[in-house]
């Protein structure tokens, strides 16, 4: 009896983590947009927007900053996807992860500086 319960006990979690694996998958292509931090000054007009699509085994993930709607600056890179805890993106030779939150369709861009200091921007899922 105890077999049979640990049995079930071990589909439950592979059933678990298959469907988070998938929800993370699932929200890897897309576009999102960048949330200003509540004591940020926003600049009327401006607007970041990052994307990502897939390149072979590897994502390309594209940083564009738009003012007046006309592009300021673009940043390309090309990641991993890889799944512990949750889905991310990990720069190819770089400091950049993409770390999926599924529950709210949202991303957080964690970029580490050459001063060592890190930032956190929150970009959300366009539907």
């Amino acid at each position: 009896m105890k077999l049979i319960r640990d049995v079930f006990r071990t589909m439950r979690v592979l059933l678990c983590f298959g469907r988070q694996h998938a929800a993370a998958l699932a929200m890897v292509n897309g576009t999102y947009m960048r949330q200003p931090a509540r004591d940020e000054l926003v600049i009327a007009g401006s607007e970041t927007l990052l994307s990502i699509k897939p390149c072979g085994n590897l994502y390309e993930v594209l940083i564009t900053n738009y003012v007046a709607n006309q592009v300021a600056d673009e940043q390309k890179w090309l990641a991993t996807y890889g799944w512990h805890s949750n889905g991310h993106l990990i720069e190819i030779g770089g400091d950049r992860y993409c770390i999926l939150d599924t529950a709210s369709q949202s991303l957080y861009l964690e970029t580490f500086t050459k001063e060592g200091a890190t930032t956190v921007d929150l970009f959300i899922k366009n539907l």
